[in-house]
């Protein structure tokens, strides 16, 4: 019989909870990214490429930490690839598990959340770690905030800084999966959002609503073609340095390096956090 989740209507199925260290690391890993595959998971907890073993090992915890009701999954199909009969889910906080409490900021619960938005919210996860291990290679210090982001009409994937020595620099990051699309008034609904951004540069209310007033905004891709049409589309009523534009396979083959263009000047110059 397939596994339930414990409820009301299944006592019998409630199993005794118990706060192993294992649980409470992935718990900790969910409180820290939102959403993760069993892979990055186990990723994660082994800090490097998880074997079998480590694999079998991770998908046993979430499993159990389903059935106490402390995680949600969504049932999730990876693009080009078969699983020959294998269900791959994708785990998060439940509203039980976040009122267990923890040391990160305004952690987000997984419950009811949309399983056509899985995509987006794994490559948010996959850029966040990634810059988790440049920040860690370098020595440097990192924050991290992915909710209650809502400000002027702006609503970011997640903002995050980097704080090398002793300065701190800002970032919103946007992860945009889909085509250029959705125009009003001859503009793409990028355009009128990263516009929203380049209002809001450098003003007294960012400075109000952040403590800073200077940030760069990041926006990923999927592709190098869509990466430098947008970048000219900027250039045309936004031509700032704060957008920096990339795409997923190049954060992923190395965010360190020089993977970021500007409207500026996009044809002839890459920037890096490295450079910063």
């Amino acid at each position: 019989l397939p596994l339930q989740r414990p409820s009301k209507s299944n006592p019998a199925l409630r199993p005794t909870f118990r706060l192993t260290s294992a649980k409470r690391k992935t718990l900790d890993l969910l409180a820290e990214y939102f959403c993760l595959r069993v892979y990055d998971a186990a990723k994660l907890l082994r800090g490097r490429e998880p074997n079998e073993s480590d694999l079998r090992t991770a998908r046993c915890t979430l499993r159990l930490l389903w059935q106490e009701g402390l995680v949600h999954r969504e049932f999730y199909v990876e693009p080009d690839r078969s699983y020959q009969g294998v269900v791959s889910y994708v785990y998060g906080l439940s509203d039980k598990g976040v009122k267990l409490g923890w040391d990160f900021n305004l952690v987000k619960t997984f419950d009811e959340h949309s399983a056509r938005t899985l995509d987006h919210e794994l490559e948010i996860s996959w850029f966040h770690m990634e810059l988790r291990d440049l920040c860690k290679k370098n020595g440097w210090q990192y924050y991290w905030q992915q909710a209650d982001l809502k400000t002027a009409g702006i609503h970011p994937d997640a903002y995050f800084s980097i704080g090398k020595d002793d300065r701190w620099h800002h970032f919103f990051l946007e992860i945009e999966r889909s085509k250029i699309s959705n125009y009003r008034d001859g503009e793409s609904s990028i355009i009128r959002k990263l516009g929203k951004y380049y209002e809001y540069f450098d003003t007294p209310a960012c400075e109000k609503d952040w403590n800073f007033k200077q940030f760069r905004v990041i926006v990923v891709q999927r592709t190098e073609e869509r990466s430098k049409n947008l970048c000219a589309a900027l250039r045309e009523k936004y031509n700032h340095r704060m957008f920096w534009l990339t795409t997923e396979g190049k954060y992923k083959a190395g965010i360190g390096g020089e993977i970021f263009a500007t409207p500026k000047d996009f044809e002839k110059v890459g920037y890096s956090f490295l450079t910063l």
